[in-house]
């Protein structure tokens, strides 16, 4: 049996870790504060906040993981000294 996540399939998760260049990263999602449909999830790196991503609720898992690349090099890559 295959027990690989369906990257097709929307995220129900609440928390998703990744490693994005050799860092692990957190992000958890913000209670909704009204009817909606994009989410607000919080991001830590080593425990600490970093910032917030809006991501749609209806994501999947596969799209949602990209998300967080693409939000994490525009951040992190625009606060990077050259």
């Amino acid at each position: 049996m295959d027990r690989r996540p369906n990257d097709s399939v929307a995220m129900h998760s609440r928390t998703r870790s990744i490693t994005w260049h050799g860092e692990y990263f957190q992000f958890q999602q913000l209670p909704a504060d009204r009817v909606g449909d994009g989410v607000q999830w919080a991001v830590r790196r080593h425990g600490e906040f970093i910032g917030t991503m809006p991501c749609s609720a209806h994501v999947t898992t596969k799209d949602f993981d990209l998300r967080c690349e693409r939000w994490l090099q525009d951040l992190l890559e625009r606060t990077t000294p050259v």
